[in-house]
């Protein structure tokens, strides 16, 4: 996906783009919305652009598939493992009814969570899913 947009700030190696949210970057969530609607997002400053010049920035579609399954899967996948092995884990103990299984998929479920934040940090870390700057127009 590319969008384009305007540096608002420039801080070390990171520049701020404030952009106009588009269609396919509305439902993503990975960029911050301003009190104007506007989208803002951090990007690796990477042609060393300042306050007020307009660039273009693309985040892989395959980062953004990736990113969906993680936040929108996992959670889900995992409920129903943690449902499915306290169902059998009950079974072998001896308890009837699902309340087992209930109480494994929301465990597995908080779980998720948990593993989903620590992606989120780690892919924070390697820059992976961050957009990339890879035109400029000076002001």
């Amino acid at each position: 996906m590319s969008e384009s947009g305007v540096v608002v700030s420039v801080h070390d190696d990171q520049a701020i783009v404030e952009m106009e949210a588009s269609k396919e970057c509305e439902a993503c969530g990975a960029c911050r919305y301003t009190s104007t609607g506007r989208m803002v997002t951090p990007v690796r400053n990477s042609l060393d652009a300042r306050v007020g010049d307009t660039v273009k920035i693309d985040i892989e579609p395959e980062m953004v598939v990736t990113a969906a399954l993680i936040v929108y899967i996992l959670p889900i996948a995992l409920f129903f493992a943690g449902y499915a092995i306290f169902m059998w884990l009950g079974g072998v103990a001896g308890l009837s009814g699902e309340t087992p299984g209930v109480i494994g998929g929301f465990v597995f479920l908080v779980v998720s969570f948990f593993a989903v934040r620590a992606v989120d940090q780690s892919a924070g870390v390697s820059r992976r899913y961050e957009p990339k700057m890879y035109e400029i127009s000076r002001k």
